[in-house]
């Protein structure tokens, strides 16, 4: 039913009546594609993360649950995609400014995380000086018309600058309505929406946010204003800067006697400054042009460390699945404490203390070339309660060193960030594996080979086993990282803030 405001007295001729404003919210979203980028896809510009609807309702089906290697059981059926959603939809209030129910429903707001311009200090940059480009969604309650309404924004904050700063309901209804179906097997509850897409352009300028901000939406039609949006904006006024020792490690030459390099990314610094951690008000510095080189260290008498492992993975141990792997990182780790140039002046790597993450370029190929990449951690005891901690070391194998995923993925590790699908008691959303778009899923799930005989292991020629496998359908779209998760970063011990 739609909200009027009578009036006291009768209107003049040939004026309504009665101002009856219909019901609906409006919500922001990230567009398919980014005009300010010449329309590809996004690439993790800046942050944005919302509660997507799939996971919290059944709409996409999961074909396997997999827990672990050794706990899988057939699915096939279409389940929220985050395991607890009640949990998940608790996260989304948290931090907001004037939590709002328009027409008693509950509302999640989006959230953007962009750097501010035209600021002195650390906090400015012209990383987004055009603004970022935003897609409006008007969910509806009640059927729109083209009634007059207007949709207008009110920023928290002058430095906020929204361009437009009102939309007609007319922009709407110039584009198709559209339906939501938020249980696919039932095909209910649904909801009729409309986008715009890119159509709203918001930059910080001239300040910088001291705590999240909030830019609200109200429909007006006559003397009726209604709140039926919001969007949250990250506080932007204290960046924190990740330092990346990047270390080229050798550890064969050809037969000319040259080293042989790893065959590193090209752009993973644009990658790493541009595309992923700038999501989390994180400034990457990368400090480049360390050779770890171990064929030169073994030649050197005492360095019996040195030997033993390049014999090692000369005979290929350490190389059979992901726990040697794991123990190749550690060791790699170690021999960078005793021989590295920019290890800490104080403690070891994975200690307090310092603000260095370490990023090991290799030409090893552990696991038969199937692992890209590997961060190690320990188990830190409490009075109360242990929990595993990442160090601040990762190495990146000969098959992840040009993969733009891999890259960020082992990288967020360090930063504390565990899988999404991880089952760990520490983390505090879990998702199924493989279906998301987010840096610390995967970029696969787990199937079956078909609907009779719903089998999930195959072997091949060798009679190695091997789980059905399909790609996620983001892969290559994997750029996102969730708001909470730009929380955990930040307090991670090797960022430095001021």
């Amino acid at each position: 039913m739609a909200v009027c405001d009578f009036p006291k007295t009768s209107p003049p001729i040939g004026q309504t009546s009665t101002s009856c404003l219909r019901k609906f919210t409006i919500h922001f979203r990230r567009p398919d594609t980014l005009k300010e980028k010449s329309n590809y896809s996004y690439r993790g510009e800046y942050g944005f993360d919302w509660l997507r609807d799939e996971y919290i309702y059944p709409i996409e089906k999961v074909d396997v649950d997999f827990k672990s290697n050794r706990n899988f059981v057939y699915l096939n059926k279409a389940v929220p995609l985050c395991r607890n959603p009640d949990d998940l939809r608790e996260e989304y209030k948290r931090d907001i400014k004037n939590s709002i129910t328009p027409y008693g429903i509950d509302y999640y707001p989006a959230w953007l995380s962009i750097f501010a311009y035209n600021v002195k200090g650390n906090a400015g940059s012209t990383m987004h000086k055009k603004g970022i480009n935003l897609t409006l969604q008007l969910d509806e309650i009640d059927e729109i018309i083209d009634d007059g309404t207007e949709i207008i924004f009110k920023p928290g904050k002058p430095c906020l600058k929204i361009t437009p700063n009102k939309i007609s309901i007319s922009h709407f209804l110039k584009t198709p309505k559209k339906t939501r179906i938020l249980d696919s097997d039932t095909g209910t509850p649904t909801i009729n929406y409309y986008q715009l897409d890119s159509t709203i352009n918001i930059k910080c300028f001239g300040d910088t946010l001291k705590e999240h901000e909030e830019v609200r939406v109200f429909a007006k039609l006559g003397t009726t204003e209604v709140e039926v949006g919001k969007l949250m904006v990250y506080q932007n006024d204290n960046i924190g800067k990740a330092n990346i020792v990047v270390v080229n490690v050798i550890t064969e030459y050809d037969e000319k006697g040259n080293k042989i390099y790893p065959q590193a990314h090209k752009s993973f610094e644009y990658l790493y400054k541009y595309q992923s951690f700038n999501q989390a008000m994180i400034r990457t510095e990368v400090i480049l042009g360390e050779e770890l080189d171990l064929v030169k260290l073994s030649n050197v008498e005492s360095n019996d460390d040195v030997r033993s492992f390049l014999e090692d993975i000369k005979n290929k141990r350490f190389m059979e699945n992901v726990n040697s792997a794991e123990e190749l990182t550690k060791r790699l780790r170690d021999l960078y404490e005793n021989y590295g140039k920019n290890r800490p002046e104080r403690g070891l790597v994975d200690e307090d203390g310092h603000f260095y993450t370490y990023l090991l370029f290799t030409t090893l190929s552990p696991v038969n070339g199937k692992l890209y990449g590997m961060a190690t951690g320990k188990m830190k005891h409490g009075k109360l309660s242990s929990k595993f901690e990442y160090g601040n070391i990762f190495s990146l194998f000969a098959e992840g060193v040009n993969n733009d995923h891999t890259l960020v993925h082992e990288a967020a590790h360090t930063f504390s960030l565990d899988h999404t699908f991880s089952l760990a008691i520490d983390n505090n959303y879990v998702f199924y594996y493989g279906y998301t778009e987010n840096y610390m899923d995967y970029y696969f799930y787990h199937t079956f080979n078909n609907l009779i005989e719903k089998k999930l292991i195959y072997t091949d020629s060798k009679g190695n086993t091997f789980l059905y496998q399909k790609d996620n359908r983001y892969k290559g779209k994997m750029y996102s990282f969730y708001k909470w998760q730009w929380d955990q970063m930040r307090e991670d011990r090797s960022i430095e803030k001021k």
